[in-house]
């Protein structure tokens, strides 16, 4: 039986977006920067290749004498996160395309995205926005972060909130530097392979920039109190640990509890940054392979797990989908 679609209205004039960082954090945190390095692995780090555990969650999609893979990544990581090991990198080898949600090495669209939708109107500040104490607070978390208040002062309060996340994962010891993402970019390149966007920064952008003024400021007071309360960093931690860990039932976890944190937002996020957005991508998949491309399809690992996932997806459109690592390990807290 396919998976039921999540209802396309979340009901409710207003939202808190308490706890739901760890959804939050798997959409957005692919698009500022990656490192993406157009270069093959130097014949010294075959042995690396062969030595490196699985990471991640890696699956075969198959109809006829096509082959697609899925590759579930994580937008943020640390150079010890890599080379990946052989199996994923010889299928990205034999697979025509990379297919990734967003490239975003390519900057000049990135920046043209954030003007058309993450910026205030000329003349507009965001400290005018905000409330004398959420100044107060965003002032000093900025500090904490290093980060200086004109940084921000055009932003919306929703990019407000997206920029001070990722800083506070980058203060976790993670970097959207090396992502898996990028290094699959940098991979592809050099193997002159074509990279394909199964998204625009406009669709990713567009989907904050509906919301109303009022969430807007909530959101950007949840970041704060993120921020604040340790639980950005305790989520990116937990996170990663499961990631690394290749344990798709700790991931698929880990996004209930921060859905069921919250039933009032986290319905909003499902559906919108996951349900949405995965019927999407697979539609798109789907073209690839009816164009004859055997793409390597590299995305969030959330995108891969429950009902709504991908591989869930594909299956019930008549795909064999075949989880090439089965036996996932123990998750244990990553530092």
């Amino acid at each position: 039986m396919p998976p039921a679609r999540a209802p396309s209205h979340i009901p409710g004039n207003s939202m808190s977006f308490r706890a739901c960082w760890l959804l939050l954090f798997c959409f957005m945190a692919g698009w500022p920067s990656a490192r993406a390095e157009s270069t093959l692995p130097a014949p010294d780090i075959h042995a690396q290749i062969d030595a490196a555990p699985t990471r991640g969650l890696f699956y075969a999609v198959h109809r006829g004498t096509r082959t697609a893979y899925l590759f579930g990544t994580i937008h943020v990581g640390r150079p010890d996160f890599f080379p990946l090991e052989r199996r994923a990198t010889e299928a990205l080898a034999d697979s025509s395309t990379l297919a990734v949600e967003l490239d975003a090495t390519q900057a000049e669209t990135m920046r043209a995205a954030m003007r058309r939708h993450a910026l205030l109107p000329d003349g507009e500040t965001l400290g005018a926005r905000l409330s004398p104490a959420l100044r107060t607070r965003l002032a000093a978390q900025l500090d904490a972060l290093g980060m200086p208040q004109r940084s921000i002062r055009a932003y919306k309060p929703w990019m407000a909130a997206l920029t001070l996340t990722l800083a506070g994962v980058q203060q976790s010891g993670f970097d959207g530097a090396y992502a898996t993402d990028g290094y699959l970019i940098g991979l592809a390149r050099g193997l002159h392979k074509p990279v394909v966007e199964l998204e625009s920064a406009d669709e990713q952008l567009g989907l904050f920039d509906t919301l109303p003024r009022t969430d807007q400021t909530a959101f950007l007071d949840e970041a704060l109190r993120s921020l604040e309360n340790g639980k950005l960093a305790d989520d990116t931690r937990a996170l990663v640990s499961a990631w690394l860990a290749g344990d798709a039932r700790a991931l698929e976890r880990l996004a209930a509890v921060s859905l069921d944190e919250n039933p009032r937002s986290g319905p909003w996020m499902q559906q919108k940054l996951f349900v949405e957005r995965n019927y999407r991508m697979a539609e798109r998949i789907e073209r690839l392979l009816a164009d004859g491309q055997s793409p390597f399809v590299a995305v969030g690992a959330l995108h891969l797990v429950g009902p709504n996932g991908l591989p869930a997806l594909l299956a019930a459109r008549g795909y064999r989908v075949v989880n090439l690592y089965p036996a996932s390990r123990t998750t244990k807290e990553t530092r």
